[in-house]
């Protein structure tokens, strides 16, 4: 009796190992994630290639591609060269992809970084990551010259009675369905000039577009008396700005963040933001880390 007993308790004793053996092997092989030093990182290949591939969304002052020669200009696009070159790469401008795309390209590795800027946001937070923000965006309503009747209270316009000029992909539409889930939208492709979300209201075929400050007020400059904020401009949200990168990609996240902090620390940031920058105050600037002494 002792001897099955003992034998049992041998057999229990190796089927327990086993599972463990198995379930050892299967966390070594299935685990896919990316740790510091991993020699498959996307950040690896990039070292060895000299070179980072980086789509882009047209639209300014983010990034801009001048129709007739084509060359790219705009705000991600001269902090994403410059971060490259003190990382000593290159970049190369792959494809143009619509913000609705741009994570599913990012992770089928069809390029390395969205670098013409993005606002960060927790639903593309699940599939995708960020550098360090290097800007913010203020979000602000905007109706036609002469309609004031949101100015007292915006939330009337969360009703089948309004509508909203939306983009597919875009955050705009985000906060629609977020804020005003009653309301119509207007939506359009992503393929769509973005100007044409401004004439949705313009036009009348909607009521408010939320857009950023710096395209707002430029379009305003060149189109004066076409549109107004809501409210005196308060905003409806305030987003980081950053460069969208691939989920867990810890060596190119550091990488990059290391860069564009010495630019924001060096001036760089400021100065290409001044460039760009075409009515003063468009544009949220980081608050410095440090307190200088008095």
């Amino acid at each position: 009796m002792a001897n099955r007993r003992v034998t049992q308790v041998r057999g229990v004793v190796s089927v327990i190992s086993m599972c463990v053996g198995f379930f050892v092997i299967a966390c070594k092989t299935g685990d896919s994630s990316k740790t510091p030093g991993d020699s498959h990182s996307t950040y690896s290949q990039i070292r060895s290639n000299g070179s980072i591939r980086s789509a882009y969304a047209v639209g300014a002052p983010l990034f801009v591609v001048d129709p007739n020669t084509k060359q790219k200009s705009g705000i991600f696009y001269e902090l994403v060269e410059r971060a490259a070159e003190k990382l000593s790469l290159k970049v190369s401008w792959t494809e143009e992809v619509g913000y609705g795309e741009m994570i599913q390209g990012l992770n089928t590795r069809r390029y390395d970084i969205m670098g013409s800027g993005v606002w960060i946001n927790g639903a593309r937070g699940k599939d995708a990551d960020f550098t360090i923000p290097v800007y913010y965006d203020a979000v602000v309503a905007y109706t036609r010259e002469g309609d004031t009747r949101f100015d007292k209270d915006l939330s009337i316009l969360n009703s089948p009675s309004y509508s909203i000029s939306t983009m597919d992909g875009e955050l705009g539409a985000t906060i629609a369905a977020t804020d005003f889930p009653k309301a119509r939208t207007e939506a359009l492709p992503q393929i769509a000039d973005f100007t044409q979300l401004i004439l949705n209201v313009v036009n009348k075929k909607a009521d408010i577009v939320f857009l950023a400050l710096a395209p707002a007020r430029l379009y305003q400059a060149q189109n004066p008396g076409k549109i107004r904020a809501v409210a005196g401009g308060k905003p409806v949200r305030v987003f980081p700005v950053a460069i969208l990168l691939p989920k867990g990609e810890y060596e190119l996240k550091q990488s990059l963040d290391y860069a564009l902090v010495e630019m924001l620390t060096n001036g760089e940031v400021e100065s290409i933001l001044q460039r760009h920058e075409k009515i003063p105050g468009s544009f949220l600037r980081t608050a410095p880390p440090y307190r200088l002494a008095e």
